[in-house]
């Protein structure tokens, strides 16, 4: 068999379970038989939030110490900007908090995207589509508050 006739397991897509249960829920598969379900909506959410909560509480997952140091740096972060709004301050020192978690969350992102080179390639992929995702709700959701400001200042002054 030629290279070009090999065919590539991530790219074969998996066979549909052989049986559906009647309410429309995806099969439960084993996750070592290497094929996972797809599920719809809020059900992929509830299981992604148990899995990652099962994942970190397991005794086999190590953390790095640079994984506490971002810890502390959010928390750190959230500290620093509650009192940058509250403290009557200048509009310069205000602004260091914001620069200070612009420059943490680069270094969380940083450390987190070695971990792309121990995924396959499919799992890089929806790694970096979400990590895509989250910048793009990020850029969107910071124009919204700006704009939000805008309106409610340019309502206070009278022209």
């Amino acid at each position: 068999m030629s290279e070009a006739e090999v065919p590539n397991p991530e790219s074969t897509p998996h066979p549909a379970p052989a049986s559906t249960p009647a309410d429309g829920a995806a099969a439960v598969v084993p996750q070592e038989s290497g094929q996972f379900p797809r599920r719809a909506g809020l059900a992929n959410l509830f299981l992604a939030i148990r899995h990652i909560n099962d994942a970190s509480v397991a005794e086999n997952v190590k953390q790095r110490f640079s994984d506490y140091v971002t810890i502390v740096l959010v928390i750190m972060c959230i500290l620093s900007l509650v009192m940058a709004v509250s403290v009557n301050v200048s509009p310069v020192l205000k602004l260091l908090p914001l620069l200070f978690t612009v420059g943490s969350v680069i270094f969380y992102i940083i450390n987190r995207l070695g971990i792309m080179i121990s995924l396959t390639a499919r799992q890089a992929l929806i790694v970096w589509q979400i990590l895509v995702a989250g910048f793009w709700l990020g850029v969107t959701s910071a124009m919204l508050v700006m704009l939000a400001c805008f309106y409610f200042v340019s309502q206070g002054t009278t022209p």
